[in-house]
């Protein structure tokens, strides 16, 4: 197995053990591969997407997608992951000019996006999309439709916003989006208030915002947009692609995936 050079070694003690990897700060990103002839790979992250990707309060890279980028990375002799953490808007952008070879965040699929990216084949996270609204409302949203002059919170660039300018471009009749940066707890505070009527979100991210601010966030209906998560590459990187997809059906036939979303997220995400 080889080391891992990365701009932020990232530490989980809960996954430690099963990933073996070089513990560090920002100082330590001269160690080498075993293999000296190793390509070095630049991973695009994000950097507030708590637990997936972010800076924890010593600026080091956390999250459950860079844990399995670690795993995958251990797998591959011929490569060698870094680690380049930014705003989510610029992540794309940044594939896009070449200057990281592969983006990792929580990533659906879209024809948008497909029509731009390589996406990977392999699946990591299940990211099947569900109608939210605070459980003071009297309201049950069964499917967009049921959202029609309703108020819908939205990350800028990101799927559920895709969704949701779909639908108003192929309906008369629109939903108002409201496009949100905010943090979780404004987020949060703005269903409570009737900021917004609305939101798209998973299981996972209703339950952790439940438990984390004591809210009574509720699932309507049925998902709206049943997905996966992927990691996206420039097009025509077809070799990259194959080797991180092999890898991580590894990592899914060995049962090390479910193992890092239990450990991290705190069930099994993965199915």
């Amino acid at each position: 197995m080889k080391k891992i050079t990365n701009k932020w070694v990232v530490s989980f003690g809960i996954v430690g053990a099963l990933l073996l990897s070089a513990c560090g700060n920002q100082s330590d990103a001269t160690e080498t591969s075993k293999n000296p002839d190793a390509e070095t790979i630049v991973v695009g992250t994000g950097n507030v997407y708590q637990p997936f990707v972010y800076l924890d309060e010593n600026n080091e890279l956390q999250g459950y997608d860079v844990e399995i980028l670690k795993a995958i990375d251990e797998k591959l002799d011929q490569y060698n992951f870094e680690y380049e953490s930014m705003d989510f808007k610029n992540i794309l952008t940044s594939l896009s000019a070449g200057k990281v070879r592969l983006a990792a965040h929580q990533y659906e699929y879209n024809d948008e996006r497909a029509a731009n990216y390589l996406y990977g084949e392999v699946g990591y996270t299940d990211y099947t999309l569900y109608i939210v609204h605070d459980g003071g409302q009297n309201a049950t949203y069964q499917s967009l439709d049921d959202l029609v002059g309703k108020k819908v919170f939205a990350s800028p660039g990101g799927n559920v916003a895709y969704l949701l300018e779909k639908y108003n471009k192929e309906h008369d009749d629109k939903i108002e989006i409201i496009y949100n940066e905010a943090s979780s707890e404004v987020f949060v505070k703005g269903l409570q208030n009737g900021t917004a009527d609305a939101a798209v979100l998973t299981k996972y991210d209703t339950n952790k915002y439940n438990e984390q601010f004591n809210a009574d966030l509720q699932i309507s209906g049925e998902p709206i947009n049943v997905s996966k998560t992927y990691f996206l590459y420039e097009k025509g990187d077809e070799e990259l692609k194959e080797a991180v997809d092999g890898a991580l059906q590894e990592l899914i036939d060995e049962g090390t995936l479910s193992k890092l979303s239990i450990d991290i997220l705190g069930d099994d995400y993965t199915k």
